[in-house]
């Protein structure tokens, strides 16, 4: 074993209910479901806890609930965080010093997947810059191709230096 990763996928993130197996199951055990109801209902009612609710939805488990995938996931608000299991990059994200016309980003590091391809970045730079043209980033000054993961960009272009990956972006000419 090198102590090498080879593979940065999440697999548990992939992990769900087999709806169709459950339907079967209770199909061959009838009352399966109203038993386990119950029995989980009298385990909190005798220890004097609240029946857990269901994912998000504001009522409590019953035998008839459907674990549908709205109930799974809310509504975005603006101020809900996903976290994902990918590796993560640290990027510090400026504009090329010969162009004094182009803004500066907000904040000019972030953290993103090393999953994120360039086209994603290109588009979030310009929605905070708010730059109308189109926009090319490079590293170490190769101009990226649109369609490269950050992750290739770090084993290729970066030569896995230390954090920050810088980047710079102008306009396209």
């Amino acid at each position: 074993s090198s102590g090498i990763n080879a593979e940065y996928g999440a697999p548990m993130q992939y992990v769900g209910s087999d709806t169709k197996l459950q339907d079967m199951i209770n199909k061959l055990v009838p009352g399966l479901t109203d038993s386990e109801s119950k029995r989980r209902n009298d385990f909190y009612a005798n220890r004097g806890l609240s029946v857990p609710l269901n994912g998000n939805s504001s009522r409590p488990i019953t035998p008839n609930s459907q674990d549908s995938e709205a109930a799974k996931f809310p509504p975005d608000d603006g101020r809900t965080w996903f976290h994902t299991n990918d590796v993560k990059i640290s990027l510090c994200i400026e504009p090329v010093k010969k162009e004094p016309l182009i803004p500066h980003m907000p904040m000019k590091y972030i953290r993103c997947s090393m999953k994120l391809k360039v086209e994603h970045l290109t588009k979030y730079i310009k929605q905070k810059t708010l730059i109308p043209d189109d926009l090319e980033l490079t590293c170490n000054k190769k101009t990226l191709s649109e369609d490269v993961t950050l992750e290739n960009i770090w084993l290729d272009t970066w030569k896995r230096k230390e954090a920050p990956m810088t980047l710079f972006y102008n306009k396209k000419k």
